[in-house]
């Protein structure tokens, strides 16, 4: 993709940084799991918060099991672990090839 030069390939090609074996193309992934949910293979609950105390660690993403929760109210959510790459790369690619639909009309 990265010899590609539609706009979406040079999208990949500047922001799809490798890091070790993976490459972390999170809103795509967070994109492609919400069109296709059995992309995941691997999900666990845990409890979250996240830290809005305005300075350096505003944002912050805090996570408890079941055992170690805080007495505090915090809320369950699914946790993403794997996915299948293959299939989430290949989805991927066939979205970028794809040509871009046509805007809708606007009404008058």
């Amino acid at each position: 993709m990265k010899t590609g030069n539609s706009p979406a390939a040079r999208y990949i090609g500047t922001y799809g940084k490798l890091f070790g074996q993976y490459n972390y193309l999170w809103d795509e992934l967070a994109a492609a799991a919400w069109l296709d949910p059995a992309l995941i293979t691997k999900t666990e609950h845990r409890y979250m918060d996240v830290n809005l105390d305005r300075g350096a660690g505003y944002g912050d993403t805090l996570n408890w099991t079941e055992l170690d929760r805080p007495k505090v109210d915090v809320r369950s959510v699914e946790i993403q672990d794997d996915v299948d790459l293959p299939r989430f790369y290949k989805m991927l690619v066939d979205l970028m090839k794809a040509p871009t639909p046509p805007a809708a009309q606007q009404a008058r």
